[in-house]
């Protein structure tokens, strides 16, 4: 319990009894019945909230959620938990307290910061504006600086003998592929709202190594660098690595062959 807790945002460690424990409360696999739900994502050997909520009947709930939010049916959540409690202001309650302390990113109201950046980097954080990132240096981009980031990395990438044959296989309209990716940079430094989607789900069954990873960032690096402002190309290469390190510990779990030691 006392390792549960002392993960808060960053995570909690899976269980070996098919349950899991969120601050402090315990949750078991769906029945019938009131309660409250957690819905997860297996980052490693952790588990991310995705998703907690509170209903009558959770059962149906859940179905109905796998059958409406475009998130889940992407299969972004991997696991469902829950716990009953009968009284609906105390499941508000309880509901109220597990958000803001784990701030998942489907959820929005009762969030008191970002989601945790591992799960931040599977599944799109719908409160993302509300808490801007901290800066201690101003930014300056434009929508051209971005454009010009992506094209000229793109280039490059397809003529990398490690990961141009990867886009090259996958990617059949380039136009279009470059607009999704300026757009997915214009939200992270612009606040935009073009860009809907989660980058993690496009990359799953591409058979990807941990060399592709290790080439891509390194080339962006050097893109960044030499295509942005220092500080925006600071930001920007920060966040790519860390893409890279979530991305790869959602590929590579915990026994995985591919898993770094």
């Amino acid at each position: 319990m006392a390792q549960a807790e002392a993960q808060g945002q960053s995570g909690l460690p899976a269980s070996g009894d098919g349950g899991v424990r969120f601050g402090g409360f315990a949750f078991a696999d769906p029945p019938q019945g009131p309660g409250l739900f957690a819905l997860t994502r297996r980052v490693g050997d952790r588990l991310f909230p995705v998703l907690i909520g509170e209903s009558d009947d959770v059962a149906a709930t859940l179905e109905a959620l796998r059958t409406e939010e475009p998130a889940l049916a992407r299969g972004l959540a991997d696991g469902a938990h829950f716990m009953t409690r009968d009284n609906a202001r105390m499941r508000r309650h309880i509901l109220r307290d597990l958000v803001g302390k784990y701030n998942p990113p489907l959820n929005v109201e009762g969030r008191t910061a970002r989601a945790a950046p591992e799960i931040a980097a599977l599944v799109p954080d719908r409160a993302e504006g509300d808490f801007p990132e901290a800066v201690s240096e101003d930014i300056e981009v434009s929508e051209a600086d971005l454009d010009r980031l992506v094209r000229v990395f793109y280039r490059r990438a397809r003529e990398d003998s490690v990961i141009g044959p990867v886009f090259d296989s996958h990617v059949s309209d380039w136009e279009n592929h470059l607009d999704l990716v300026q757009n997915f940079w214009s939200r992270a430094f612009l606040r935009t709202e073009r860009y809907k989607g989660a980058p993690f789900a496009p990359h799953l069954g591409l058979n990807l190594k941990p060399a592709h990873f290790e080439r891509w960032v390194a080339l962006f690096k050097e893109t960044a660098a030499a295509e942005l402002k220092p500080a925006a190309a600071r930001a920007a290469i920060a966040r790519a690595e860390h893409m890279s390190a979530a991305f790869q510990a959602g590929l590579y779990p915990l026994g995985h062959p591919e898993r770094a030691p």
